[in-house]
């Protein structure tokens, strides 16, 4: 297959543990990406339709 012999360098690779050692906490990772959100919105959207929700059951 074509696309295998692409990769044929990387297959194998062994990764050295020591490039792991000190690697970023996940948290700390996401506020990285934070700006890039692809929803934006989602957040003002979910509050929104919690109120509505909140607001019928209160009626109820």
């Amino acid at each position: 297959m074509k696309d295998e012999k692409n990769y044929d360098d990387i297959i194998d690779y062994e990764w050295k543990k020591d490039s792991l050692k000190n690697r970023m906490p996940l948290s700390q990772r996401a506020k990285i990406f934070l700006p890039f959100a692809a929803l934006t919105g989602y957040e003002e959207a979910i509050k929104e339709l919690q109120k509505m929700h909140e607001m019928d059951y209160d009626s109820k």
